[in-house]
Parts: C-alpha cells; structure tokens; sequence
C-alpha cells in the first residue's frame, strides 16, 4: 500500500475512534496536498457537519489502486527496457560499423523508445474524480441537509476546489436518483453511494483494460526495431565469422 493510502487509512481510523478532525489531521500530519479529491470530501463534510470516515476509505482505496495500476506499468516496461538496454550495450565498434553500413539501428532503438513511452503515458491513471459528486451530496445530505441543498453545496465545493462542474453522467446520475426517491421515499445517501462506486469501478476497470493492452502494444517497438537491431549487431556478425571465408 503505498504511503497516501496509508495515511488516509489511519486518518478513517482516528475519525471512527472519536477524534475531532482537527486532532486526526494534525496526528496524521495534515492532509496530502496531491490529492484534490480528498480535500473535496473534507470541504462538504466540514460545511455539512457530516461523519467522512467511510469516504476517506474509498479514497484511500482508489489511491491503493492507482499506485498498484502502475506498479503494473512498470513489469509490463521492465522486459522490452532490457531487451532494449543489451541491444544499446553490445560492442560500440559492432554498432558504428553497422550505422556506416547503412543500418540506422541507433534511429531504430530510439524511435522504439519514444513509441514505448507514448504507449505508458496513455496508459498512466489519470486523476479521476468519477463519482465523488454523488459521495459528496451522500455527504451533505447525511449531514441533516435536504437533497436540493446538498447537491448545491456539492456543486459549489465542486466547482471551487476541482476546478470544474460535476460531469454530465454525475448530474444525470443525480436527477435519476433525486427523481427515485421522490417517487418511492429510497433512502438517498445509500442510493448516492451505491451508483458513486459503480463509477468508480467502471472508471478502475477502463484502467485495468488499458495496462493489459499495454503489454502487448509494448511488445511492438521490440519486435520491429529492438529485436531487428540485436539480429544485425550479435546474430549476422558471429553467423558471418561462423560461415565465412577461412
């Protein structure tokens, strides 16, 4: 678990325990400022009066899944970087013979690398905010406010500290969910929270989808310019010292 997670993870438990909040970010040595998301559920929490410790779990378990989708990346580069790294460290002279031969196995290795490290950026988890909207009118409202109150108070935090208004699956989400409860009296914070996890697990399984193409995306720059170039500069040569003129 990395070091994000844990903290949230003991901040939850502080809170669980009766601990002000205050005291809780104090002990845990204040909130970490690299996670805008976080400090949007503190904000409605601490404007609602409501408890977050459930949240804050959430959160810290979406940090877990972040850090290990790239742990992820990271196997999934280690086999072609060193396949690419033996090509780039066989014989120097073996490598300037080629280039005047005409094989630009240099321009090839590199180009291998720049589309490799074009693929991982795709790939990389962005910051996703999929879902908190709902979390945070959950939020309010189970603070004592009413639902046309909450999702104002979640909007306006929204807007301020994301820098950005809910997404329009997240307002329509919420018009379906607002309209459910009118008609048959659902218990809204559950309703909230049910269809904010379903986002972010929908959000976490486009994620896992993108690592697994990455995988094998990764094996295209080795098979077309890496493993090409290791033939030219090990295979070719010693099968011409093996077969050539004694």
């Amino acid at each position: 678990m990395n070091s994000d997670a844990i903290t949230l993870t003991k901040f939850s438990g502080l809170l669980r325990s009766g601990i002000a909040m205050p005291k809780a970010i104090e002990i845990i040595g204040g909130i970490p400022t690299n996670n805008p998301g976080l400090q949007y559920l503190l904000e409605v929490a601490i404007q609602s009066g409501a408890g977050v410790a459930a949240e804050i779990d959430v959160v810290a378990d979406l940090c877990y899944q972040r850090d290990s989708s790239l742990e992820r990346i990271k196997v999934a580069y280690a086999g072609p970087k060193s396949s690419s790294r033996l090509v780039i460290w066989l014989p120097v002279l073996t490598m300037l013979i080629a280039q005047l031969s005409g094989f630009e196995l240099l321009g090839a290795i590199l180009a291998a690398k720049i589309v490799s490290s074009k693929l991982i950026a795709r790939a990389t988890p962005t910051e996703n905010h999929s879902g908190y909207f709902l979390m945070a009118v959950a939020l309010a409202s189970g603070g004592g406010a009413n639902l046309n109150k909450a999702q104002m108070l979640a909007f306006e935090s929204h807007t301020k500290i994301l820098g950005e208004e809910p997404s329009k699956s997240e307002l329509l989400a919420m018009a379906e969910i607002a309209n459910l409860v009118e008609t048959t009296g659902a218990r809204v914070c559950d309703l909230l929270k049910s269809q904010a996890r379903n986002m972010q697990r929908e959000n976490l399984t486009a994620n896992e989808l993108r690592i697994e193409q990455l995988s094998i995306r990764l094996m295209l720059p080795l098979g077309l310019a890496v493993l090409p170039a290791f033939v030219c500069l090990a295979v070719i040569p010693l099968m011409a010292s093996m077969f050539g003129p004694k």
